[in-house]
C-alpha cells in the first residue's frame, strides 16, 4: 500500500449525477463565490473504527462543522440550479480499508478498539476540489475540475 499525502485526501462532500459542461460552470462559480479565500479548516484524524458493510473508517476530528456546514450549503446551491445533488449526509469519516467477507467482526472489533482513541497530526484543507468520473475502457478514473483555494 502506498501512502497517500494529507494534501491528495480526499474527504467527500456530496455527489452528482450526470453534469453537462455547462453546468459544472456554474455550480464551480457558485463554489468559488461562496468559499474562495475562506479560512481553511484544520483537521485530524481520530479513531478507527468499523462501519457498516465491513468498511474501516478513519474518524475526522477538528474543524468538521465548517465542512459540514459545506456538506448542507452545495445541495441547496445545486437545488437552485435546478441540479440533481445525492443528499445522502456528511459522515466526518474517510474509508481507510474494508474487512474482507470471512472476517470475523468479533477478532477485529478488540483490534479496532485498541485504535479508538489514537489520534492523528493536524492538518490544514487547502481547498475544495470538484472532482469528475472519467470512463474509459469500462475503468473509472477521478480528475480534478476545478480546485477552490482556501486561506
Amino acid at each position: 500500500m502506498t501512502a497517500v499525502p494529507r494534501d491528495h485526501l480526499e474527504i467527500p462532500i456530496t455527489a452528482f449525477g450526470n453534469l453537462l459542461p455547462p453546468d459544472c460552470a456554474r455550480l464551480a462559480d457558485k463554489m468559488r463565490s461562496a468559499f474562495e479565500g475562506a479560512v481553511a479548516p484544520i483537521v485530524w484524524f481520530h479513531g478507527l473504527r468499523l462501519e457498516e458493510g465491513a468498511t474501516i473508517a478513519l474518524g475526522l476530528a477538528g474543524d468538521v462543522e465548517p465542512i459540514a456546514d459545506l456538506a448542507r450549503f452545495v445541495p441547496e446551491a445545486a437545488e437552485s440550479m435546478r441540479l440533481y445533488v445525492d443528499r445522502r449526509r456528511f459522515r466526518p469519516m474517510i474509508q481507510f480499508a474494508t474487512a474482507a467477507p470471512d472476517t470475523s467482526p468479533t477478532l477485529l472489533g478488540p483490534a479496532l478498539a485498541s485504535l479508538l482513541d489514537w489520534t492523528g497530526s493536524p492538518w490544514g484543507l487547502p481547498g475544495l476540489s470538484l472532482i469528475r468520473t472519467r470512463w474509459q475502457s469500462g475503468e473509472s478514473r477521478a480528475e480534478e475540475y476545478d480546485r477552490i483555494v482556501m486561506a
